[in-house]
């Protein structure tokens, strides 16, 4: 993780020509937002409409678009916020629609109710390892929530899916390396500003779940610009989500409502139903062995065609939407399994590369800035370290990468621990290295460049448990949102009098935001739940997010998607102290035991003596009253959605240091609850609970997340716990155990398996 200093920073650490974000009456220093008080009345009756949402922000939006304006790109308003709030309910409408479904895809609760049938433990679900300490009761409702957790696995499986036969339906051109040489061509070096609007109606909106896995994948900057960019979907980058189509489509009840032209759009663009609930059951594929189509179920959890029996006896299952596919093709008789998904896509991305020029995914940005680049010194060398990866393939390895699927010989079992195995033998290899490079055999310590290995090790993180023509893994990127909605569902600003208030507040917060980002380049910032739905919103209009974030902080800040639990929170530590030192606000109004614990931490014994500003604000945030209107259960608490557990830690230093910051945070909170108590004040309780499909569970920190004890089920990846089973290839990651994902994930490098690598600048998690 990088470095900051405690000082605020001054105007020489800047960056050149940059200013604080402001509105049009004044900076953003000077100024004090809006308190939230009024939020935290109580909501109106379900029945009162939802606010009246106009899109009459024509000012704002027209300062957006001006390159000379100096907020260029800045295009987050009210409208949006509202409209963007208004799908979050929708989808979590639809999520739970889906969960409570009972016997969808075969899958019955009385499995769980009348103890027959499917046997729902795993050794892979991490929750059974504690079953023994349950009662029956809460046993039952534990499976029950697994159940429920199960067919929105499904579901989103399938939304995927379906995602992804829409985005092929649309007019598709491959980016080539050719592209990538071009100075001021629109499809590489200019495709960010490019405007190539896409041609949104109501006639052409896709299905809600589709719609959803869209949103996600916006939610990851860098992945979206990657994978439009090497698919030539340009409208899609430049336009966004089309926030006043979505909000004419969602009624007050939340409802996903269409005309029926866009339904028959859809199935004659797309050739699949409208309804993801009435697609097929089985998926069809092709058999990496030979070629043959076959129909694969999506689970085989539920019960079997007559009802009468379970295929599977547990949660995890062995259909494609399975977390353990398996299937043996019936005209070879090959065995075709999970990993071998991700080595086929591996296979055809070479394919693509060695017959028509397509880059690899992962080389194609630069991998600090998220930007494009071309080699500008020297177009023709043959040693452009982003492109290593790319040169490696076609000159070294594409025979054996080729041969690693053919039918009767090949690799017996090929995974992408195979391909890892043949980029080693490269990259541990100066004398390949040179070659590759075209580097003259004097230079004997020639070895792999730093963004050699950057991209490498970008490349292989678009394959690591994950087979689809995306930069990442969408079920789980899925998953992991849908933490975020459903705090933001439960937060339920939509019902509140004072719902128009509370966005200008979160937008001007989340401005606040950026300014502590561009002053720290070198350090992780956090968002609260107010400001990340800012940060989200400004995120769905791409192309807007680009131009703002690259003028502001000369680089393409990223979102990332998976972050070690413990550097989220110290990096949370460090955002809330500087909020208050440059504000003289509190950062996250919430009462929870965290929250409170963080800006506890911040006041020092001689602090207190001393009445300094930090103890000040502690004190005055309760003082007030504004506290008593922030529970802990219905606050802008620190989003964290995407914090993950990493199930391999690099060294015992690492392994000390995770250990030092829960011995710290449990101090921390300990005098946290003294000073409380010296004011006549109760700390909440560690052991607050938390519910996740009607089961309550515990929540141990700020970064709790309840799929970690459904591990094992979902198709793709695990959405909250990184393995330590699938490293990066040695040579290219500072320690070979490096986890899945964790390294040159889709928005770069960071330092999310908290191991020998570090956090690229504003590499920030959301």
């Amino acid at each position: 993780m990088g470095s900051a200093d405690n000082k605020p920073p001054t105007p020489e650490a800047l960056p050149p020509n940059y200013a604080p974000p402001s509105t049009r009456n004044g900076g953003l220093q000077d100024e004090q937002i809006p308190s939230y008080q009024a939020v935290a009345d109580q909501p109106p009756a379900p029945s009162v409409p939802l606010p009246d949402i106009k899109f009459n922000e024509e000012f704002i939006l027209a300062e957006s678009k001006d390159p000379a304006n100096r907020n260029y790109g800045f295009d987050v308003t009210e409208s949006r916020c509202l409209a963007h709030l208004k799908l979050l309910h929708a989808l979590q409408a639809m999520k739970e629609d889906v969960g409570y479904t009972d016997g969808l895809w075969g899958i019955w609760d009385s499995s769980v109710m009348d103890g027959k049938g499917l046997v729902i433990d795993s050794e892979e679900l991490e929750s059974d390892k504690e079953k023994t300490q349950l009662t029956e009761a809460e046993g039952k409702q534990m499976m029950m929530s697994k159940l429920r957790e199960k067919r929105w696995a499904i579901f989103v499986a399938r939304a995927v899916d379906r995602y992804e036969a829409w985005w092929n339906s649309q007019d598709i051109t491959m980016l080539t390396e050719d592209d990538m040489s071009v100075q001021d061509g629109d499809n590489y070096m200019r495709y960010p500003s490019t405007n190539r609007k896409f041609a949104w109606r109501m006639s052409n909106l896709p299905p809600l779940d589709v719609l959803m896995v869209m949103h996600t994948h916006m939610l990851n900057p860098r992945a979206f610009l990657e994978d439009t960019m090497r698919y030539g979907l340009n409208s899609f980058w430049a336009t966004g989500i089309p926030w006043e189509l979505i909000n004419k489509a969602i009624r007050d009840d939340f409802t996903y409502n269409v005309p029926r032209e866009a339904e028959s759009n859809w199935i004659t663009k797309v050739g699949r139903g409208w309804n993801n609930l009435e697609e097929p059951t089985t998926k069809i594929l092709k058999c990496p062995y030979c070629s043959e189509r076959y129909g694969a179920p999506w689970t085989t959890c539920g019960k079997d065609e007559t009802g009468s029996s379970y295929r599977s006896n547990d949660l995890i299952g062995e259909g494609y939407g399975d977390g353990r596919f398996s299937y043996v093709c019936s005209s070879c008789g090959g065995h075709n399994y999970k990993e071998l998904l991700s080595v086929s896509k591996f296979l055809h991305d070479t394919s693509l590369l060695l017959n028509n020029s397509v880059p690899m995914p992962g080389t194609i940005l630069n991998p600090q800035k998220g930007r494009p680049e071309i080699n500008a010194t020297d177009p023709d060398s043959d040693n452009f370290a982003r492109t290593f990866p790319n040169r490696m393939i076609k000159k070294a390895l594409r025979i054996k990468i080729m041969e690693l699927i053919q039918p009767g010989g090949g690799h017996p079992h090929p995974t992408m621990d195979t391909v890892k195995f043949l980029i080693e033998e490269i990259t541990n290899s100066n004398s390949a290295v040179r070659s590759l490079d075209s580097i003259p055999a004097h230079k004997r310590t020639y070895g792999l460049q730093r963004n050699s290995r950057l991209s490498t090790r970008k490349m292989m993180s678009r394959y690591w448990e994950n087979f689809s023509p995306f930069a990442l893994d969408l079920c789980g990127a899925v998953m992991r949102q849908g933490i975020f909605v459903d705090k933001m569902v439960n937060l339920d600003w939509l019902h509140s009098p004072s719902v128009r208030p509370t966005m200008r507040r979160l937008i001007k917060k989340y401005q606040r935001f950026l300014f502590i980002m561009a002053g720290y380049p070198g350090q992780t910032v956090v968002p609260t739940l107010d400001v990340d739905l800012a940060w989200h919103t400004h995120q769905l209009h791409p192309q807007s997010y680009y131009q703002y974030t690259v003028r502001k902080m000369s680089k393409f800040i990223d979102h990332d998607d998976k972050i070690d639990e413990g550097a989220l929170g110290e990096a949370f530590t460090f955002t809330t102290k500087k909020y208050q030192e440059f504000y003289g606000e509190v950062y996250s109004e919430c009462t929870c035991w965290y929250c409170e614990t963080v800006r506890s931490s911040l006041v020092s014994s001689m602090s207190s003596l001393l009445k300094t500003k930090d103890h000040k604000l502690a004190e005055s945030f309760h003082t007030s009253g504004v506290a008593k209107l922030c529970p802990p259960d219905n606050s802008a608490h620190v989003s964290s959605h995407n914090a993950v557990r990493f199930a391999g830690i690099a060294s015992a230093t690492e392994a000390a240091r995770r250990a030092r910051h829960a011995q710290k945070l449990e101090q921390e909170y300990q005098k946290a609850r003294k000073r409380a108590a010296k004011k006549g004040r109760d700390l909440p309780p560690k052991d607050e609970y938390y519910s996740h499909w009607g089961y309550a569970y515990y929540g141990y920190g700020p970064w709790a997340y309840p799929i970690w004890f459904t591990g094992g089920m979902y198709y793709g990846s695990n959405p909250g716990y990184v393995g330590a089973g699938a490293a990066c290839a040695a040579g290219t990651c500072g320690s070979a155990t490096v986890a899945m994902g964790g390294c040159g994930g889709a928005g770069g490098c960071s330092n999310a398996a908290g191991v020998s690598l570090q956090i690229q600048e504003n590499e920030i998690i959301c």
